[in-house]
């Protein structure tokens, strides 16, 4: 594997970490809503979960 390589596959495992993270708190964020009843909220955090995890699913491919 070429440095290049290791470099390009490291930059993807940050962005995929990050990206978990940020599906983890829109997961909360999603809780939160429902508890409180905010579906304008919660079909926000619905949409960007979604987004999140279309890219996550880009870059483990």
């Amino acid at each position: 594997m070429t440095y290049s390589q290791m470099w390009n596959n490291s930059e993807n495992e940050a962005e995929i970490l990050y990206l978990e993270q940020q599906i983890v708190a829109i997961k909360k964020e999603i809780m939160r809503a429902k508890t409180a009843e905010q579906q304008e909220i919660l079909d926000q955090a619905h949409r960007k979960l979604a987004e999140l995890e279309a890219k996550l699913d880009e870059l483990e491919e």
